[in-house]
């Protein structure tokens, strides 16, 4: 028996990165051993491998319920990924013209100065 449903909302998690991508349980095949997922992966239905025929040593994602905190850390985990493909990207053949990358700039520069600080601890207050 498996303790995913067709329909379950399910991560994929690294053991090593965190939650990686969300997908949705799509079908069960093989008897029920095989389990397909909403982005066309196929997993073992107890989500500890992916399914494929042979055996060995398997230390890689695994198929787990999302828990409250891993859509959130999917979805910066992509928006990182996006603006890094951006800006590596960005040079002065860009099509992007003087305004729009200040337009970009200002916006930054607002998240940047919106965002919580970091508490800075300094030796002097940890000897206390």
């Amino acid at each position: 028996m498996t303790a995913f449903r067709v329909g379950d909302q399910v991560t994929i998690h690294n053991s090593q990165t965190g939650p990686e991508r969300i997908a949705t349980v799509d079908a069960f095949t093989e008897g029920n051993r095989c389990m397909v997922l909403s982005d066309g992966t196929k997993w073992r239905a107890d989500g500890q491998r992916q399914w494929r025929v042979g055996s060995g040593y398997y230390k890689g994602p695994v198929v787990e319920r999302t828990r409250p905190g891993d859509i959130e850390i999917v979805t910066r985990r992509r928006a990182i990924g996006v603006i890094r493909k951006f800006a590596q990207d960005l040079n002065m053949d860009s099509p992007f013209d003087a305004a729009a990358l200040t337009r970009i700039v200002e916006r930054i520069q607002a998240e940047q100065a919106a965002a919580p600080k970091p508490a800075i601890s300094t030796p002097e207050a940890s000897e206390d």
